[in-house]
């Protein structure tokens, strides 16, 4: 998601991107090509994911596992400020890195 390649190498395995999905050359399954927002969105509106823990899911959580929850996943005083403005369809308006806002 976020580029327009259409295939790349992991692990020995040619990855094909295509259709919103990732897959292997012979059509297996690989992934999914879509974007964190869209990822977020969709847990919300297919499976009926709470929006506060839908976002949990893709800041705070992972955050916490990664062992960055001292500086990364949640915006309070003391961390690094990087954040994204979603409107009420999931969509990006805004991207700010330490705190400010950068061009999209």
């Amino acid at each position: 998601a976020g580029t327009d390649i259409t295939g790349f190498d992991l692990n020995g395995r040619r990855i094909e991107r295509r259709d919103g999905r990732l897959t292997l050359v012979d059509g297996t399954l690989a992934g999914a090509d879509l974007e964190m927002a869209a990822a977020v969105g969709l847990l919300v509106d297919k499976l009926g994911v709470a929006g506060d823990r839908a976002l949990a899911m893709a800041t705070s959580l992972p955050a916490g596992l990664a062992g960055l929850a001292g500086r990364h996943g949640t915006l309070e005083a003391g961390r690094e400020a990087n954040f994204v403005h979603l409107d009420e369809e999931f969509g990006l308006r805004g991207v700010w890195t330490h705190g400010r806002r950068n061009s999209l």
